[in-house]
């Protein structure tokens, strides 16, 4: 006689909820329903081009690449996005929009259309036995639908997968403040889209200060936004905001120092060619040989040690270079774990000043009885206030009370429930899947920083118990009495917590392929290079054309990456964000263009993109700024000069171009200088630096140039450019030497 089909809940359709019901679906042996209380799907993605109001912005890029925001069997080049000249329909990052069409896509294919109840909210639930046939365990849950209807239903598992990051986390809980006193706009990180949320049309933004409060990666991805908007305020073409904003700046409090991790970074010491992140961080040839297991919870001396040096190394050094020491680990007994914001601009935001960064705590935000506004920063034993505040910008996290203010009090006493730890709010194990207490109750996602790949291997983890009746051994660092010492040692703020007490991702999936005995799905790949993916792992019976598909492509960029260079125009422009100092020598053997010096500065201001008027797109975009004296050899006589360019770079074509603009609008592009072809990394190897080489024909004089960039991990110290110029009229060489000053210390 067929076993009885069970009946499964889960709670949330974000991309946990989505991997969960396909993961239930498949076994055949229940039936999921699915409560989702917005009308679409997607969480914290549920957005499209125009979306607004949501946590994100929908153009806002993921932080790791989209062999890590997906799942085992839908390859992002499935999914219907329009394609590029490459065939690839999303970028390496993909945006948020575009994740949920990702997300759409996986719904389509996966999951029936009557599976997920749109705009059914979870009120409660609770459990219940009836013992007609012996104890046996169900769960209530109460739903309120879209006419406000409540209907009970009983499950015989319930999934939560209602998102960690629920609900942001109110200033008044970090900061004392009346935001209802404040004459000025204190908004929380995930709202934050322009300047316009935080400056009301005619409110008053110059010279102000805007204060961002945070020691984690939201408060400098946040940092970095409202940097680059108003960078581009006083450098787009849209010279109507200049005066608005001029003199505003940001200034940024954070607890403890913070790395800024670009999404691309170099592969090894040299730095001559680049991946994205997440490949460098989960790549698989870093372990140590033998079995690959999982770390979690406090790190000791040594390992924190070792994670500052490789963080180090990917930097270039310890960010002492910036200028800001608030920035700075500090060695010894003092040095806390790894703290990363994952930006792209926000460390050369820190070097040029638009953001100062300040160690210590706001304590208090104060309405002046002049209409003024102030912000108290304790620094240790001392504080102090800064003046002139004219917006706040928290990053403060969010709570999980709403997602789990659903469980009725004794499960969440079951569970260890603290409402005060954001962290680590429920004591779980299994891979934070589940507690003896609630065996028929599982959590997917339910932990800070969740991952993709983790989420669909936690719901094969919970298939595993549920239907497949398979015993999970306890792993010794999700005991319960060791989890709840560490949730003391992080409400104490102790030095050895890492920013994610959960994240050893690599670790977990191959902990989760031994425990599930899944086959590794390698592709191209030997045993131990690369990254994981989803892709990589699969069951024994899978046939997975999608998961050949992902590694085929991650192989494909993990290759080019190497050999081609894909990524180093994409590092290279990153990292001329800011000001140098320049020196140029010209050597001409012709009378009618002289020979001399120049001595300036040279700057480069990003901005948003500008249209092009041939139709072509770029993603980001520098206004070059160069202005000092020159000195012909001849007559000594020094007269000043200077010069603008267009510096942009194209995803699309991996591409990085100059450009002239107006003689008349010198903040408006023109036309085309040249395109900088890289030479490949082994000859950048070679050369000990990143070479490029341009060619622009300006009526019969050609000129030919040769960049040199040598990268140190993601910084870039010098830089030369070599014009060599020859026709009719010109018969010259122009060696330009770029600088900065770059501190070495801290006094």
């Amino acid at each position: 006689m067929a076993a009885a089909r069970k009946s499964v809940c889960i709670v949330g359709a974000g991309p946990a909820g989505l991997v969960a019901a396909k993961t239930f679906l498949r076994t055949g042996k229940c039936d999921v329903t699915v409560f989702e209380k917005s009308d679409r799907l997607g969480g914290i993605w549920a957005l499209d081009e125009s979306s607004v109001g949501n946590y994100l912005s929908p153009h806002t890029p993921t932080n790791l690449s989209k062999f890590t925001v997906g799942f085992s069997d839908l390859s992002w080049d499935s999914v219907g996005l329009s394609k590029n000249e490459d065939g690839a329909g999303a970028p390496i990052f993909p945006k948020a929009w575009q994740v949920n069409k990702y997300l759409e896509a996986y719904r389509e294919r996966f999951i029936p259309d009557d599976v997920i109840k749109y705009e059914h909210e979870v009120m409660n639930i609770s459990r219940r036995k009836e013992l007609a046939k012996g104890a046996v365990q169900h769960w209530s849950v109460t739903i309120k639908d879209r006419h406000d209807l409540e209907e009970t239903k009983t499950f015989d598992h319930l999934i939560v997968a209602s998102g960690f990051f629920s609900t942001p986390r109110p200033l008044q809980q970090t900061v004392a403040a009346d935001s209802g006193e404040l004459a000025i706009k204190a908004i929380h990180s995930s709202r934050y889209r322009n300047l316009d949320d935080i400056f009301p049309e005619n409110a008053s933004a110059a010279e102000k200060t805007i204060l961002v409060i945070g020691g984690g990666n939201s408060s400098g991805e946040v940092a970095a936004a409202v940097a680059s908007n108003l960078s581009n305020t006083q450098w787009s073409p849209d010279r109507a905001l200049q005066q608005k904003f001029q003199g505003c700046k940001i200034v940024h409090v954070t607890p403890r120092p913070l790395y800024g991790l670009p999404p691309f970074v170099p592969t090894d010491e040299t730095s001559s060619a680049f991946v994205p992140v997440d490949f460098h961080l989960y790549n698989l040839s870093r372990r140590p040989p033998g079995p690959i297991t999982g770390n979690a919870g406090r790190v000791t001396d040594e390992v924190k040690n070792m994670i500052h040096g490789a963080m180090h190394s990917m930097l270039g050094g310890n960010q002492v270079d910036l200028g800001a020491d608030a920035l700075v680990s500090p060695e010894g007994s003092e040095r806390g774990t790894v703290q990363v914001a994952l930006s792209e601009s926000y460390p050369e935001y820190v070097r040029s000043g638009l953001i100062e960064v300040l160690a210590g705590r706001v304590t208090n935000i104060l309405a002046n009885e002049d209409g003024t506004t102030s912000a108290l920063v304790k620094q240790n034993e001392t504080s102090i206030t800064l003046d002139n505040v004219g917006a706040v910008v928290y990053a403060t996290g969010y709570s999980p009370e709403t997602a789990l203010g659903l469980l009725h009090p004794t499960e969440k006493k079951a569970l260890h429930y603290d409402p005060e730890s954001m962290r680590l709010p429920l004591i779980l194990e299994q891979w934070q899947t589940t507690s003896k207490a609630s065996e028929k109750l599982a959590f997917i996602g339910y932990y800070e920083g969740p991952y993709w790949p983790i989420m669909e291997m936690q719901a094969r983890l919970t298939v595993a118990r549920w239907f497949n009746e398979k015993e999970i051994p306890q792993k010794p660092q999700e005991e319960a009495e060791k989890l709840l010492e560490l949730r003391k040692a992080m409400k104490a703020r102790d030095l050895d917590i890492p920013q994610y007490w959960f994240g050893d991702y690599l670790g977990y999936m191959e902990e989760l392929t031994s425990e599930l005995q899944l086959q590794r799905n390698d592709g191209q790949f030997t045993e131990r290079e690369g990254g994981v993916s989803p892709a990589r792992y699969l069951a024994p019976e899978d046939e997975n054309p999608e998961a050949d598909k992902i590694m085929a492509d991650m192989h494909k960029v993990w290759s080019a990456c190497r050999t081609e260079g894909t990524y180093v125009p994409r590092a290279v422009f990153r990292a001329l964000h800011g000001t140098w100092t320049i020196h140029r020598r010209i050597t001409s053997t012709k009378g009618s263009y002289p020979s001399g010096v120049f001595s300036g500065t040279a700057n480069f201001y990003l901005r948003f993109a500008t249209p092009d008027k041939s139709g072509a797109k770029f993603d980001l975009e520098y206004l070059y700024v160069e202005s000092g004296t020159f000195t012909p050899n001849e007559s000594g006589a020094s007269i000043t000069a200077s010069r603008r360019y267009v510096y942009r770079y194209s995803e699309l074509k991996k591409e990085l171009s100059v450009w002239f603009v107006k003689p008349d609008r010198n903040f408006e592009v023109d036309y085309l200088f040249h395109k900088l072809a890289f030479a490949s990394p082994e000859e950048a190897k070679e050369e000990g630096a990143c070479v490029a080489k341009a060619d622009h024909l300006c009526i019969d004089d050609m000129y030919d140039t040769k960049y040199r960039f040598p990268m140190k991990g993601i910084a870039l110290h010098s830089f030369q450019c070599t014009h060599t110029v020859k026709g009719p009229s010109k018969d010259y060489v122009a060696l330009t030497d770029y600088r900065r000053e770059v501190k070495t210390s801290l006094k």
